[in-house]
């Protein structure tokens, strides 16, 4: 296996569950981007919904966590906007009520937590071949802080050319919605052992070239992903793969 320490100034440490991984970010100075997923959970096959204690939760959540609320804090209010209603075959009536739901949860938290900076990630594989799909992503990013995307690449290599394209026009996309929204690439670090190695290399090196057109990068699955089974998670990130993320780790005395 082999690892490596991202040079960073940021962390995400998922759902409640892990929220002392939070309290170590913080207390090592960088900024927490906090998982706020609970307010709107995925109903099957239409997408997120705003809970109907939406203002009690996230009442207790505050009082018990005020410590992690710096100002500036980042807070995730939903993953992958659209993919599921997309996927599940639902319609506009769909991607309404789930915009709909947005503007309820981030009306609640600026109320709440006025110093916090609100956002989202959208998945490319909710707009290919549906282009309906973009005016209510547009909507929905002039109503956040911050925007982030996901191009993974999951082995069909008949998709590359679609995923660049999106990882290109992303940030274009987003400021015509919202001219101060902060753009965030999503960086897969991670290859499944049965994908074809050279093409995942070729493929993250456009992709992390690009990423250079965005005001931040995270890397998801670094050393774990629920991407892949148990037994592979970490054991694919070879030296000529680690080449390709230099510039992200550590420089080491010559």
């Amino acid at each position: 296996m082999v690892q490596a320490e991202l040079v960073t100034n940021a962390g995400y440490a998922g759902n409640v569950g892990a929220l002392e991984t939070s309290r170590a970010i913080a207390q090592s100075g960088r900024t927490n981007m906090l998982d706020f997923l609970f307010l709107l959970p995925v109903q099957p096959g239409l997408g997120p919904r705003l809970v109907s204690d939406a203002a009690q939760q996230l009442d207790r959540y505050i009082a018990q966590h005020r410590d992690l609320l710096q100002p500036g804090a980042y807070v995730y209010l939903i993953d992958e906007m659209f993919l599921v209603a997309v996927q599940a075959g639902a319609g506009q009536t769909a991607w309404q009520a789930e915009l709909d739901a947005l503007r309820a949860g981030v009306a609640l938290v600026r109320e709440r937590l006025p110093q916090a900076r609100i956002g989202i990630s959208l998945s490319a594989y909710a707009s290919f071949d549906n282009d309906a799909v973009l005016p209510y992503m547009r909507q929905a990013i002039a109503l956040v802080d911050w925007v982030a995307t996901t191009a993974y690449w999951l082995g069909d290599a008949t998709r590359i050319p679609a995923l660049h394209a999106w990882t290109q026009g992303f940030p274009a996309l987003t400021k015509s919605a919202n001219a101060r929204v902060q753009t965030w690439y999503i960086a897969q670090a991670f290859r499944d052992p049965g994908w074809d190695r050279q093409v995942f290399r070729d493929y993250m090196a456009t992709e992390l070239r690009l990423s250079d057109l965005y005001d931040a990068v995270l890397f998801f699955g670094w050393a774990h992903t629920s991407e892949l089974p148990e037994q592979w998670a970490g054991r694919f990130f070879e030296p000529e793969t680690r080449a390709l993320y230099a510039r992200f780790l550590p420089q080491r005395p010559a």
